[in-house]
């Protein structure tokens, strides 16, 4: 049985216009998906339905991150915001790949538990769809 070729996540990182975003936590996303449409005819083969890819949907991308209110990184995201402006995201992660893409800053929700420390949730909406590059 062959020994398992996984990186640990830990120290992926995340930046806005090439300002990095410090802070960050568990990163999901983006969830890249591909509608179907279904062509079957009276003469597909075996009876099977036939389906064909259509468009292709760009899902979201979030992160929870710790508030660091002196963070520039920080502080471009909530200017996205509140610009409505479109920004370029890098996303490193350690295995390698690095995903790019220009998206929107559509959510940015504080939180501040009497137990805890302050938080922020933040959404990226991509624009169009992600370059990946593959590290050797």
């Amino acid at each position: 049985m062959a020994a398992t070729n996984a990186v640990a996540s830990y120290g992926a990182t995340i930046s806005i216009d090439a300002q990095d975003i410090q802070e960050v936590g568990d990163i999901s996303g983006l969830a890249l998906s591909t509608d179907v449409d279904e062509v079957t005819h009276h003469g597909s083969p075996d009876g099977v339905e036939e389906r064909i890819p259509t468009i292709k949907r760009l899902g979201e991308l979030s992160f929870p991150m710790s508030v660091v209110s002196t963070d520039a990184g920080q502080q471009d995201l909530w200017a996205a915001w509140e610009d409505r402006a479109e920004a370029q995201f890098i996303v490193v992660l350690q295995s390698g790949i690095t995903q790019t893409f220009q998206g929107y800053v559509t959510g940015f929700s504080l939180s501040s538990p009497v137990a805890g420390h302050d938080m922020a949730d933040v959404t990226i909406t991509p624009k169009s769809a992600p370059t990946l590059a593959f590290g050797s």
